[in-house]
């Protein structure tokens, strides 16, 4: 079994107690994802003798999820394993909750059952780009109303250098689903387009891979309650006319909760589905071509 691993936290006594409750919470959700649930089974860890491709999953709370447990039928993935750093916006773990990973989950199992895959997801309600800048600013982060998030970005690194270090992997995507507290202040939306570029060229950087595919929801909250939001959904299309290897999910057809915000159970099944659809058809296509 792997250890735990500590999130990254610029440390001062001021925010002791917060980092001092976040390594318990973070520490708790991998205990729990390393386990089965009643409802949805992964494999256990990670062996030393088997290849895997490597999913990272980062965003916010429709990347955490709000999809119900309880509205699952019992499930089993013996091919997947799953390490799940999610949070609310509180930093408390997600109880009874599911996010994309269970469609994508299906979709991979379907396409791919002979072989193994290790989904990486981190994500915390609320968080915008700048909460997941690579030129991490705390000052600047202020502006979105989550300080305690600190630097989202460098402990995504983090965690998938220490999650697969000594084990044969290939990082083969990041799926993102982000952008609603951008564009819930202007601000920050203004700013959506260079901020997720420089994330995509980090990670990708960082990564060691120049050509890591990127897959990222469009972003549909109640436009009169998200004044940047027509900025955030050019930025996000822009990405994909500028980066290669970029793809953007049309989430228009997904179901929410009453909120109009977040993805209901069928609705989070349904974009780990798209996700999983993209995702296949990018590993086919590389296939391919190594073929040819």
């Amino acid at each position: 079994m792997l250890g735990i691993v500590k999130p990254y936290y610029p440390i001062s006594l001021k925010k002791m107690t917060q980092l001092r409750f976040l390594v318990i919470t973070l520490s708790t959700t991998l205990l729990l994802s390393c386990s089965s649930t009643p409802k949805v089974k992964y494999a256990d860890g990670v062996s030393d003798q088997l290849e895997y491709d490597v999913i990272l999953m980062g965003g916010q709370s429709n990347m955490v999820g709000q999809g119900k447990l309880i509205d699952l039928e019992p499930m089993s993935f013996p091919n997947i394993t799953l390490f799940d750093f999610s949070a609310n916006p509180n930093l408390s773990p997600p109880q009874g909750n599911f996010g994309p990973e269970v469609g994508l989950s299906t979709e991979l199992s379907k396409n791919y059952p002979n072989r193994r895959f290790l989904l990486i997801k981190y994500a915390i309600g609320g968080a915008s780009l700048l909460d997941w800048s690579p030129n991490y600013d705390a000052q600047k982060a202020e502006i979105t109303g989550h300080p305690e998030f600190g630097n989202m970005y460098k402990r995504l690194i983090t965690l998938t250098d220490s999650l697969t270090q000594g084990h044969q992997v290939k990082t083969r995507a990041l799926l993102w689903m982000q952008g609603e507290r951008d564009a819930r202040i202007p601000a920050a939306g203004v700013e959506y387009y260079q901020n997720f570029a420089s994330l995509v060229n980090s990670i990708r950087k960082d990564l060691k891979s120049p050509e890591l595919p990127i897959i990222f929801g469009k972003v549909n909250p109640p436009p009169h309650r998200y004044p940047a939001l027509d900025t955030v959904i050019r930025a996000q299309m822009q990405i994909t006319q500028e980066l290669p290897n970029t793809y953007l999910i049309d989430t228009d057809d997904l179901e929410k909760w009453e909120d109009d915000l977040h993805y209901s159970s069928s609705g989070q099944i349904n974009l780990g589905v798209k996700f999983g659809k993209k995702l296949t058809e990018h590993i086919e296509v590389e296939t391919n071509a190594i073929h040819d």
